[in-house]
């Protein structure tokens, strides 16, 4: 995974903005539908998470240590669910952030 993903994974639902994703999906569209400077590092962004979904590669314990640990889950096919619900709200058609589940 590249730098600028993690960081966005970081972002997106570690201890700093996990209160707000609403803030977050709005800057990437804004981003996305006006190009300026940061629309390539949103590029990189969509495309590294899109690639992370094909791929697989981050573990629970790499989750755990970018997000350190704000939501946690029991298996990697539950994470990647997760996953791919939160790609299609910042860079898809969901509505809603879709929260994991609860312990």
């Amino acid at each position: 995974m590249d730098a600028k993903t993690r960081s966005f994974i970081g972002s997106a639902f570690g201890p700093d903005c996990v209160n707000e994703p609403e803030d977050l999906r709005r800057g990437v569209r804004h981003s996305l539908a006006n190009p300026g400077r940061f629309t390539e590092t949103t590029v990189i962004q969509r495309d590294g998470f899109a690639e992370l979904l094909r791929t697989r590669v981050m573990s629970l314990r790499e989750w755990s240590d970018i997000t350190e640990e704000i939501f946690s889950f029991s298996s990697e096919d539950e994470l990647y669910a997760f996953l791919e619900k939160a790609y299609d709200y910042f860079f898809g058609d969901a509505t809603e952030f879709p929260y994991p589940p609860q312990d």
